[in-house]
């Protein structure tokens, strides 16, 4: 009795790297790549994510069958722009600009947080104004070093 060597082929996924186990599946059994596709760039981050064989958010029309990678549980869009404020105002010097502009935003998104408790982001708005404070208590002490280095070297 001979054996085809094409029937015992075993497949190994581009995307995951496991074996298949049998020659009959057409689907990763761990991440569910299609076995006979080859190798595209975002497979190893699909497969992390299990979004193998689940279309991504290309328009609006689309929204209905498929799952975007990016989607938040908050929809309070000022708490998380007072993030990224706070986030840019660990820039040294430069960052005292965001300092007032994070605890305005971050005002705002708590406002809103108060105002519709179903939107979310109170806390990320109350953290922010919460950090803020000793951020810019660096950027002064900053501030201060860049004019008091100076002096201390005995310039004119």
């Amino acid at each position: 009795m001979r054996v085809n060597v094409d029937d015992d082929k075993i497949l190994r996924c581009s995307a995951c790297g496991a074996d298949s186990g049998a020659n009959h599946l057409q689907y990763c059994t761990v991440c569910g790549k299609l076995l006979s596709e080859d190798y595209q760039p975002l497979d190893v981050i699909r497969s992390s994510y299990r979004l193998q064989r689940t279309a991504l958010v290309a328009n609006s029309l689309d929204m209905a069958n498929s799952r975007s990678l990016f989607e938040r549980a908050e929809r309070n869009g000022a708490s998380q722009m007072a993030w990224a404020c706070l986030v840019y105002s660990f820039v040294p010097y430069l960052g005292i600009i965001f300092v007032p502009v994070t605890m305005l935003i971050g005002l705002a998104g708590l406002l809103a947080a108060v105002s519709r408790p179903e939107v979310g982001g109170g806390k990320l708005a109350l953290s922010t104004i919460g950090l803020s404070i000793p951020v810019l208590a660096m950027q002064i002490f900053f501030w201060w070093l860049l004019y008091y280095i100076p002096t201390i070297g005995g310039g004119s």
